[in-house]
């Protein structure tokens, strides 16, 4: 059984980074393609429209400096939503330290890859967003449920 994906950006920045830079937040969920051509697996990305349980989604976030201004001590956080997984290990970004919290957000730690607790929320560090530059974070999550919301 097929589901309609929704897409629903609830990423938040620290509000000391608002007030001094405008940072905007794009999300994109896709799922990996694998080809192999010639003994060479070539990896592409299609954005999804639909879930169903077993599926390994891409959540990448772009981040984006409007600002003239550079925006310093930069935290990224994302839940993970219900119906959903957090792949371990999964989690990327240039120049950003990466975290997961068990606690809903309370706390977090480094991504150890081995605990069995599921994890409740990312979070991404970045020291520096230069003005009027950009980057991208993500991180992987198993559909266990086709009404899975993203």
């Amino acid at each position: 059984m097929l589901r309609i994906l929704w897409l629903v950006l609830i990423t938040s920045i620290s509000l000391p980074v608002l007030a001094a830079a405008n940072i905007t937040l794009t999300m994109r969920a896709e799922q990996e393609i694998r080809t192999v051509i010639n003994d060479e697996v070539l990896i592409r990305y299609k954005a999804i429209q639909r879930v169903r349980v077993g599926d390994v989604v891409t959540i990448t976030i772009n981040y984006h400096n409007d600002s003239d201004s550079d925006a310093h001590n930069v935290k990224i956080d994302n839940p993970i939503p219900t119906g959903a997984r957090f792949v371990l290990g999964s989690g990327f970004g240039e120049k950003a330290q990466f975290l997961v919290s068990y606690d809903n957000g309370l706390s977090f730690d480094d991504d150890i890859k081995i605990r069995k607790d599921a994890v409740t929320h990312v979070r991404w560090l970045v020291d520096d967003i230069p003005a009027r530059t950009q980057g991208e974070v993500g991180f992987k999550l198993y559909i266990e449920d086709n009404n899975a919301q993203l």
